[in-house]
């Protein structure tokens, strides 16, 4: 007895390492494990998407630096979808259209696909084909689940193959991190689960600075996947907090999903687009929370005024809206 107590350090050691260990072997598949990808069955569909690091998209011509709308010189309006998990159906996407007749191009924020697998991007082809989002360009971030998991986790080779973005992101993280400039705006996207390293992180933070900063008299209006505040019990994006909030405080609109609820603190919006929910986090600093439900956003500049509108996507009602002046 008086020799256990005499290294009990050691004992403790051995136990944490045996409960270290057991953890590891039950949540194994969970942490480093991918599921088994469906079959697909049906014909293979060649598709393509139109993207900002294309010679050229439909609806807009690139001139000094700028991407400009050839229809509405004065006006942008672009569509964001939030996390989908190839849940939305052709008929939804088809809806999203006909409500919003004018919208130049869209956007989706990560977790497009359930997995980054060929099923699912074929999946994605099929919803997409013959609807009117078939025919102009799209603005994308991978989410953690178009990520392989592993020890070492890397995007989706189908992700990586499937959008063009430009490569005017940090340096060895480009594509996935990029930003497009419009006339009056700066649309900045950030790859949150590719930072992994201490120097993804102070990279991504002086890139988004200089890049914020550069933005002239334009808005800017940031698209990531992790949010910098979680409003889900249970989560938090420490990294993502501590190398992103500072220079997105000069954003002004940060849209991010992930945590399957609407919730805005400007100029921060999470949002979801996804049929499943996690169990929310009420905060006092939130100036509007939604729970259980799918949305989908409209940005809108017209002139020298950003407006933000959320619907819901069953029945098309207006959720919430604000309005960002210079």
């Amino acid at each position: 007895m008086a020799r256990l107590r005499r290294y009990w350090w050691i004992v403790l050691i051995l136990v944490l390492l045996a409960g270290g260990a057991t953890v590891c072997a039950l949540r194994w598949q969970a942490w480093f494990g991918m599921p088994d990808e469906p079959e697909w069955t049906g014909d293979t569909i060649a598709y393509r998407f139109h993207c900002f690091g294309d010679d050229s998209v439909p609806g807009f011509v690139a001139a000094d630096g700028e991407w400009k709308d050839t229809l509405y010189s004065d006006t942008l309006d672009i569509l964001l979808l939030g996390d989908v998990h190839s849940g939305l159906k052709h008929a939804d996407y088809d809806t999203l259209a006909t409500r919003l007749p004018h919208i130049d191009c869209y956007a989706q924020l990560g977790d497009w696909l359930e997995r980054g697998y060929f099923y699912y991007e074929q999946q994605l082809y099929r919803e997409l084909q013959g609807t009117r989002l078939d025919s102009i360009p799209v603005l994308t971030c991978p989410g953690n689940h178009e990520y392989q998991k592993n020890l070492h986790r890397s995007l989706s080779p189908v992700w990586e193959a499937m959008f063009r973005h430009p490569k005017n992101g940090p340096v060895g993280m480009k594509g996935a991190n990029y930003y497009v400039d419009f006339p009056g705006l700066r649309f900045i996207v950030i790859d949150t689960q590719g930072l992994r390293l201490l120097r993804h992180f102070t990279r991504i933070n002086e890139w988004l600075t200089r890049v914020i900063q550069g933005a002239g008299n334009r808005y800017v209006v940031v698209m990531m996947h992790h949010p910098v505040y979680s409003n889900t019990r249970g989560r938090a994006n420490v990294g993502v907090y501590l190398s992103c909030l500072s220079p997105l405080r000069q954003a002004d609109l940060v849209f991010s999903g992930h945590d399957h609820q609407y919730a805005r603190q400007l100029p921060f919006v999470a949002t979801t687009s996804c049929n499943t929910h996690h169990e929310p986090k009420f905060d006092h600093y939130h100036e509007r929370q939604g729970v259980g439900d799918i949305y989908y956003e409209r940005i809108m500049l017209y002139h020298d005024t950003l407006r933000m509108f959320t619907y819901r996507l069953a029945t098309g009602e207006l959720y919430d809206e604000c309005t960002i002046t210079h």
